[in-house]
């Protein structure tokens, strides 16, 4: 039996969001209003849950895209204290923060959303945002990140349980170290990553990964699914894939097309190219070259009516993934007309 899709808030608090073109609308500013009012409409609808992004640099460009963020654990504490049921997810790009620090982060948001809290780990690809702060620890750092981060979690996950904490790893020295209080529940876990280092990663340490960035189709994300699935069988364990997914959805196919070409036809080469550069010094990272995917990021997105949307939606449930994280051209509107047009025509999911 198709298990209904968690569905979940890609917030907008970096400039922008995942299209990169010159209008504005997808471009706006972000402002705790604005993801005020999207965190509380998607609560209201029954969502499941509401992430945000860690952004430290962006690309520039005539847009400055994702140059203007509002910092994600400030975000997520204001957003615990006007919600009451959804599950909040802030992310830590593990390169800038102490895992002491992030223990005692995490414990206070928890104690503010009464245990709603959970984290998203962001390995840190990007050595444009670490190296303008000089906290980039070399360009070895692209090997052995995902050691770096394992030894982060196993900090993380004693300072939550145990009293005392000595420990001394090859990247972190706690001695005798302590952080109260501890989280009310066990932190769940949320990691991305389609390289096979990200993917034996998340399948051993989260408990939902992302996928995407391949071709966008359902059967494409159906297989790194069970890719994902396989490798987590291998640890003993249960991972749930999400999908960050870009949603343009008009009253016809053709207009959302249309809209889908306009944000191409008028994206940000420069701040594309920016992106494709510092995405290449990644080795673990794909390149991209086709111009569409580019506008988006490589980030999953569909484009279609309102019905279409919906079959879409349960074509994801259909294939095997777990939920759903929206991304929206225009948060002011979009997400309502999503919830009012496009969720009653799914098959799968929660009333």
């Amino acid at each position: 039996m198709t298990r209904p899709l968690d569905l979940g808030i890609f917030l907008p608090n970096a400039k922008g969001g995942a299209i990169m073109a010159t209008g504005s609308p997808p471009q706006y500013f972000p402002s705790w209003e604005l993801n005020r009012k999207n965190a509380l409409i998607a609560e209201g609808a029954g969502f499941d849950f509401l992430l945000s992004m860690v952004k430290w640099r962006g690309f520039g460009g005539e847009t400055n895209h994702w140059d203007y963020s509002l910092e994600s654990f400030t975000l997520m504490a204001a957003c615990a204290a006007v919600t009451s049921r959804i599950q909040l997810y802030a992310s830590v790009a593990i390169p800038t923060v102490h895992p002491g620090v992030i223990a005692k982060m995490v414990a206070t948001i928890d104690d503010i959303s009464q245990g709603r809290f959970g984290l998203n780990i962001v390995s840190g690809w990007n050595k444009m945002e670490y190296a303008q702060m000089g906290l980039w620890q070399g360009d070895d750092y692209f090997a052995r990140r995902y050691e770096y981060a394992a030894e982060y979690l196993e900090v993380l996950q004693r300072l939550w349980t145990e009293d005392r904490v000595t420990h001394h790893g090859a990247f972190f020295a706690l001695d005798d170290c302590k952080s109260y209080p501890k989280p009310s529940r066990r932190i769940p876990l949320i990691c991305a990553g389609q390289s096979d280092r990200g993917i034996a990663f998340t399948s051993r340490h989260a408990d939902f990964g992302f996928l995407g960035g391949q071709d966008d189709s359902l059967e494409d994300l159906g297989r790194l699914n069970a890719r994902l699935q396989t490798s987590a069988q291998g640890f003993g364990r249960e991972v749930g894939a999400y999908v960050l997914l870009t949603v343009i959805a008009e009253e016809t196919d053709e207009q959302a097309q249309a809209k889908r070409d306009h944000f191409i036809a008028t994206s940000d080469r420069e701040a594309m190219a920016e992106w494709a550069r510092v995405a290449g010094m990644d080795f673990s990272r794909a390149t991209y070259k086709d111009l569409a995917v580019q506008t988006f990021m490589a980030i999953p997105y569909v484009a279609g009516s309102y019905q279409s949307v919906a079959d879409y939606l349960d074509g994801l449930a259909e294939n095997g993934l777990a939920g759903v994280c929206f991304i929206f051209p225009d948060y002011e509107t979009d997400l309502q007309r999503l919830i009012d047009r496009v969720l009653p025509l799914m098959k799968h999911r929660r009333a």
